[in-house]
C-alpha cells in the first residue's frame, strides 16, 4: 500500500482473486474504477500509513520489499545462496 499499489486502493467489500499458480492477486473491479481510485489516492497525497508503534514495524517497513520481489528483507537477498556458495554458515539458524 505505501507504494500506492493495489492494496492502497482496496476498499471494504471489494472482491479479490488470488491465483497461487500465477502468483497474482487482483481486485475484481473495472479498469475505469482502478484509474479513478488511483487518481483519488494521488490527489490526496498518496497512501498514508499509520505511525510506527514498535521498532519491529519500523524495521519491517524500512527493509522489506514489495510482493513482486518476494516481500523479503532486501538486504537478505544477497544471502539467498550462501550455503551453495560458501557451505552452511556456522550460525545458520
Amino acid at each position: 500500500a505505501p507504494a500506492n499499489g493495489g492494496l492502497a486502493i482496496l476498499k471494504t467489500g471489494d472482491k479479490v482473486r488470488i491465483d497461487l499458480n500465477k502468483g497474482s492477486a487482483n481486485i475484481l473491479i473495472s479498469d475505469d474504477e482502478v484509474k479513478k481510485r488511483h487518481a483519488e489516492l494521488m490527489a490526496n497525497g498518496g497512501f498514508k500509513h499509520p505511525a510506527n508503534q514498535t521498532p519491529w514495524q519500523e524495521l519491517y517497513r524500512n527493509t522489506v520489499g514489495q510482493q513482486s520481489t518476494g516481500a523479503c528483507m532486501e538486504l537478505a537477498t544477497r544471502y539467498q545462496n550462501v550455503a551453495g556458495t560458501f557451505g552452511v554458515a556456522r550460525d545458520n539458524h
